[in-house]
């Protein structure tokens, strides 16, 4: 996703526990990446497979 596309996107506040949100930094740290992108690739290999990607019609 480039940085425009990610600047269209609405924000979706999610409340994490501090515990968690502890351990997310760490493993985001690890990675390489933000909180955010260590969200975004922890709930995309969970959702592997049931992900659509929309069509050029859904974009419009």
């Amino acid at each position: 996703m480039s940085k425009t596309d990610r600047h269209q996107l609405p924000p979706t506040p999610v409340r994490i526990p501090p515990d968690l949100k502890t351990l997310l930094q760490a493993e985001a740290a690890a990675n390489d990446r933000s909180l955010n992108g260590e969200i975004l690739a922890r709930l995309r290999s969970t959702l592997k497979g049931r992900i659509k990607k929309p069509t050029s019609k859904e974009n419009q």
